[in-house]
């Protein structure tokens, strides 16, 4: 097989993904693939075609996926719907599960990451907002709104506790927190 042929093969191979935005990646890992085989000594059209399908896969499956997930037979099973032989226990599993089936990245601190809980102007910048919506709610709200907001958002008291102690329903105290937040809110021009 030439390498005409090849590319030939790796577009229609690519057209069968139906992923447009990936077209031509999808035809370079394929043709990548196959010149790797055939480097190799494998030359057989249907070996390359199976492994450009493969590395085509891969390719969509896992390795445009948000997080890293290795490429492996449990893991391409695994975005495949179905489960291969491992020896991965049950936790690591369901980890490498919701790896290769996420959609989103979890927002974590890593080593490259400054630690935005010890870094001193975040700290300030923050106990700043805290106090001037503290300020906002108190010259805005009135005083039975502003015992209800005070006691839910500073003194962290349940809504259910809240309710009992004024003798309301919780469904009414979660409505006034609402219009005390849109008031706050509103008087900070947000």
């Amino acid at each position: 097989m030439n390498t005409k042929e090849m590319m030939k093969m790796c577009r229609s191979l690519a057209y069968k993904y139906n992923a447009p935005n990936h077209f031509d990646d999808l035809i370079s890992e394929g043709m990548l693939e196959c010149l790797e085989q055939v480097d190799q000594g494998n030359t057989h059209g249907a070996n390359l075609r199976r492994m450009a399908n493969r590395a085509m896969h891969d390719y969509l499956n896992l390795k445009t996926l948000p997080v890293t997930v290795p490429v492996s037979d449990l893991s391409r099973s695994l975005s495949r719907g179905h489960e291969g032989n491992h020896t991965y226990s049950k936790d690591g599993l369901d980890m490498l599960d919701l790896a290769v089936h996420s959609t989103t990245v979890p927002m974590g601190p890593t080593t490259d990451q400054a630690d935005e809980e010890s870094d001193a102007a975040t700290i300030y910048e923050g106990k700043r907002n805290l106090i001037d919506t503290i300020r906002a709610a108190r010259e805005t709200l009135s005083d039975s709104d502003w015992g209800l907001f005070s006691s839910y958002y500073l003194f962290s008291m349940p809504t259910m506790e809240i309710a009992d102690h004024a003798g309301v329903s919780r469904q009414s105290v979660e409505k006034r927190l609402k219009k005390c937040v849109i008031n706050v809110t509103n008087s900070m021009k947000f």
